[in-house]
């Protein structure tokens, strides 16, 4: 099986030994992504790694995961991501609540992404698990004012397809690639609304 975009990335990031989330790694990835010309197919390629399918309802809260989805709701949305990239935080018996890192330009995805790994939960070998992050909390911060634009409540029932996997070690790869899939407005409107949402909270 082909590997997709984001595997591949964080092999290459890894065999070059850069720290995740360090200036260095930001500044490789960056040089790395901005070369990728077709964006189309990046999603579905990961969609087809077999090895990142989760069960429907047997995500981890604080993990984070890819999805297709359709809104219940989506013909009096504004617009709507098709390919989100969501944190969970909360579960539900008929969907979850998390937050799509896709709300945000790339360089304040990484920033955000940064300021929650001070909620990170590690296993024994020292080896990132998941964030230990809930709604309350990031409401009552200053700090993570970026949550805003983000949180979004799914249903099991509208999600299209597989539940896919991102693993620690690949958090600030996926945060960088340009996948999001918006409806009904372009990747630059959504940004413009999401900048001004957390400029006037």
């Amino acid at each position: 099986m082909t590997k997709s975009k984001l595997t591949t990335l964080t092999e290459q990031k890894n065999a070059a030994q850069l720290a995740t989330l360090s200036r260095e790694s930001v500044k490789w990835l960056m040089g790395k992504i901005s070369n990728i010309k077709k964006t189309s197919n990046i999603a579905s390629s990961i969609s087809r790694e077999e090895d990142r399918f989760t069960a429907r309802g047997k995500f981890m809260r604080g993990g984070l995961y890819y999805f297709y989805y359709d809104p219940k709701t989506k013909s009096d949305l504004p617009y709507y991501d098709r390919f989100p990239l969501v944190l969970i935080l909360e579960k539900y018996p008929d969907g979850f609540l998390g937050l799509n890192l896709h709300y945000l330009p790339l360089n304040y995805r990484i920033v955000f992404l940064a300021k929650l790994m001070q909620f990170a939960s590690y296993t024994e070998d020292h080896e990132i698990k998941r964030l230990r992050v809930t709604y309350d909390i990031l409401a009552a911060s200053k700090r993570m004012k970026e949550f805003k634009p983000c949180i979004k409540q799914y249903l099991h029932g509208h999600v299209r397809s597989k539940i896919l996997a991102v693993h620690p070690d690949e958090w600030d790869v996926a945060a960088f690639l340009p996948v999001q899939q918006f409806k009904k407005a372009n990747a630059a409107k959504v940004w413009k609304e999401s900048m001004e949402e957390i400029r006037n909270s």
